[in-house]
């Protein structure tokens, strides 16, 4: 009975109600869901869901096995992260997620510099916005922006590193138009998640009935905000190191948030864990005056 594999496919369904979601979330095709639950309900003699209009739902047997099964993948991750934390090779694999923001556009000349050192270590980095779940070993460290150090799960390992601070954006091209003359007080480009203009940054004058310019993403936001269409706001290391942005005439820095480095409690024991996490560390240090927002213009490279 190849039950634990199996059951990894049931908990997937079970915390998404859709076969189509657990599949995305398992990185395999919707069949190979459906035959996987159906291998574990017939060792089982039971149905363990009821495919409803809305998606799948526990039957009774479903609801009673779910807690032994959560259970099961808790042994089964503190199992992995033990044995992983007893490997002190230098070579193999090294899982790392952070923001996509910091891998493009900071740290992934310092990853290749790790990469060239340490070639028998595979990096895989994993650059989403989303925190990944350490315990369950989605990765074996992560560097996240953190804004509120109370909310840090209490299990984990860390370090604070280097303050994040963000300004407000505009072309170098449409700020030389405005002080010319020559354009119209420029619209605000706004990432759907982040709300409304915050306080620190509103004391631009800028029309009340003058609507923004909503996007999903920071792509969408960099892409707007070069093309002219208005002001935004960004972390300081994105803006300043864009040479085709500049920040808008007196606008302030304000605090954004604090990089952390995080490992879970076993996984941190591993060799290459900690060979990474100190260099990821020393190159983020060397980093303060950029995160902060500090830089002087002709400290800035080029291009």
């Amino acid at each position: 009975m190849n039950s634990w594999d199996d059951i990894r496919y049931f908990l997937s369904v079970s915390r998404s109600g859709s076969v189509r979601a657990a599949a995305t979330a398992l990185n395999v095709n919707h069949s190979t869901v459906l035959r996987r639950v159906s291998n574990l309900e017939a060792q089982l003699g039971t149905q363990l869901f009821e495919k409803l209009p809305s998606g799948y739902r526990l039957t009774l047997a479903g609801e009673e096995i779910l807690d032994l099964a959560t259970s099961m993948e808790a042994s089964s991750s503190l199992l992995q992260t033990r044995v992983f934390a007893r490997d002190q090779n230098l070579k193999g694999p090294l899982r790392i997620a952070m923001p996509p923001s910091l891998a493009t556009d900071l740290l992934m000349p310092d990853l290749a510099t790790f990469s060239r050192l340490h070639p028998e270590i595979e990096l895989q980095i994993s650059s989403s916005y989303e925190a990944v779940n350490l315990t369950k070993r989605q990765a074996d460290l992560a560097i996240r922006l953190v804004y509120d150090q109370a909310a840090l799960p209490q299990h984990l390992f860390g370090s604070a590193v280097q303050d994040v601070h963000r300004s407000v954006y505009i072309s170098q091209a449409l700020q030389s138009a405005n002080q010319n003359g020559n354009a119209k007080v420029p619209k605000w480009i706004l990432k759907e998640e982040d709300g409304d203009v915050p306080s620190w940054a509103s004391d631009v004058a800028i029309p009340a009935d003058t609507p923004p310019v909503k996007v999903s993403d920071l792509a969408s936001q960099l892409a707007a905000v070069r093309a002219g269409m208005g002001m935004t706001i960004l972390p300081c290391f994105v803006g300043d190191m864009d040479q085709s942005l500049t920040r808008l005439k007196g606008a302030a820095t304000h605090y954004y948030g604090t990089l952390w480095i995080l490992t879970h409690g076993e996984t941190r024991k591993t060799a290459r864990v900690r060979l990474f996490g100190d260099f990821i560390k020393t190159r983020i240090s060397a980093y303060k005056d950029l995160l902060g927002g500090s830089v002087p213009i002709d400290r800035l490279p080029l291009g």
